[in-house]
């Protein structure tokens, strides 16, 4: 027959035990390709197909794509070219091809492997010879499939991954105030209300709220876990269902924190807390009342008066079932603001390793407003300008996540 294919006993590759590997002869002398593959089967190669000329071999190929191709040089002697014949090979594959036979010169041997040829196995060559140079072909072949289903595995795996997890972030944002709450708030008590969160991670362990209590009061609050990444965030979603589940004395903020530090006790894992500041704006008394577990301590600003850097006492929420807390009252008429933060904005470190600490909070309060700290009504706040300011000096990405809420009374109260 002028074109043939004389596989061993057929099976089809879903159906071979293990994914046997498979290998193609391309040989017009049926003898010296017996041979060849008795030198494969010897080795262990089940599935072995034999190709009597270039038309032969280069439907084997397109019917499926072997582990390897072995091409004798007298086979490539047709109608075609060498070259034409090996890129034509190669089309319908990655493959590793080897050349065997006699090359008379140097210059052929570059024609072949310029051609596309993988290696060159010169005859004469003993049984043993060939079994071992065929061996590392074949376990290069096996290796480099096995590497490739692993970064495929690894690339669907990831790409899932980063699905998931872009999920869980917009998840998390979602449990922050939407513009239309903060918006609600900003008219119906005469504020501004100015935040910022960034995670270190994909998520972060920071949330931050607000909340209407009566026509003259509402609550903010900003809460910090321990850590970050998916076991924070886990911990940001308890805390925001039991905010929005379980009747709570959100009007009074020691016996807010307490009731939330009992339940966190029993719901956080072992080792981890957090640490928050709720406080309550009342605009017809211009009063503000806080409590904090173990938060960075807030900071106040008051028209015509120093700054306030206000108290942090009581133990971190979670801890202990025993915890307590105070209220702090404090004056908030009209053009004072609050400044709360987790402590990632004063624990950070510049280029060179120095903490910012609170002087140097202190410092950008008091260059992102007029006299006083607080920023001007009407105007773009001064949260922006601060972080603005303060991520001049320090890089990004912080170790740690960080949130940042600045609270302004901006009109007196109508009637």
């Amino acid at each position: 027959m002028d074109s043939s294919v004389h596989p061993l006993p057929a099976a089809p590759a879903a159906s071979r035990p293990g994914g046997g590997q498979r290998v193609l002869v391309g040989h017009p002398r049926r003898g010296i390709a017996a041979a060849v593959r008795r030198v494969l089967t010897g080795m262990g190669v089940r599935y072995v197909d034999v190709a009597a000329d270039a038309g032969g071999l280069l439907a084997a190929v397109e019917a499926e794509p072997p582990d390897l191709v072995i091409i004798d040089r007298a086979l490539l002697r047709g109608d075609e070219s060498l070259i034409e014949t090996l890129r034509a090979v190669i089309g319908r594959g990655e493959l590793p091809i080897l050349i065997l036979g006699r090359f008379a010169s140097l210059a052929e041997r570059r024609a072949v492997m310029a051609a596309g040829a993988t290696d060159l196995i010169a005859r004469p060559l003993t049984g043993a010879e060939l079994a071992a140079r065929l061996r590392g072909h074949l376990e290069n072949r096996l290796l480099n499939r096995s590497l490739q289903e692993v970064i495929r595995s690894l690339q669907t795996f990831h790409t899932g991954a980063v699905q998931r997890m872009q999920l869980a972030r917009d998840m998390q944002l979602d449990l922050l105030p939407d513009e239309a709450l903060r918006t609600g708030i900003e008219r119906r008590y005469g504020v501004r209300l100015d935040s910022h969160f960034e995670s270190s991670s994909e998520l972060g362990g920071d949330i931050w709220g607000a909340r209407p209590l009566d026509d003259d009061r509402f609550a903010v609050f900003l809460c910090d876990f321990t850590g970050h990444g998916v076991a924070a965030a886990l911990n940001t979603f308890r805390l925001h269902a039991l905010l929005e589940k379980i009747d709570l004395p959100g009007d009074n903020p020691a016996e807010m924190l307490g009731a939330i530090n009992r339940l966190l006790v029993g719901l956080l894992p072992e080792s981890q807390f957090a640490a928050m500041l709720y406080a309550v704006v009342d605009t017809a008394a211009d009063r503000l009342t806080y409590a904090t577990a173990g938060a960075p301590k807030p900071i106040i600003g008051v028209p015509d008066c120093p700054l306030r850097v206000g108290e942090s006492v009581g133990l971190p929420l979670g801890v202990s079932m025993k915890a307590s807390y105070r209220n702090r009252s404090v004056e908030f008429p009209p053009g004072a603001f609050l400044f709360l933060f987790s402590d990632a904005l004063f624990e950070a470190r510049d280029w060179e390793g120095r903490p910012f600490g609170y002087p140097g909070i202190l410092d950008l309060v008091r260059l992102c407003g007029p006299q006083g700290g607080a920023p001007a009504v009407g105007g773009e706040g001064g949260l922006a300008d601060l972080l603005d300011r303060y991520f001049a000096v320090m890089p990004r990405p912080l170790a740690d996540d960080l949130t940042a809420l600045w609270l302004t009374r901006t009109v007196p109260r109508s009637g």
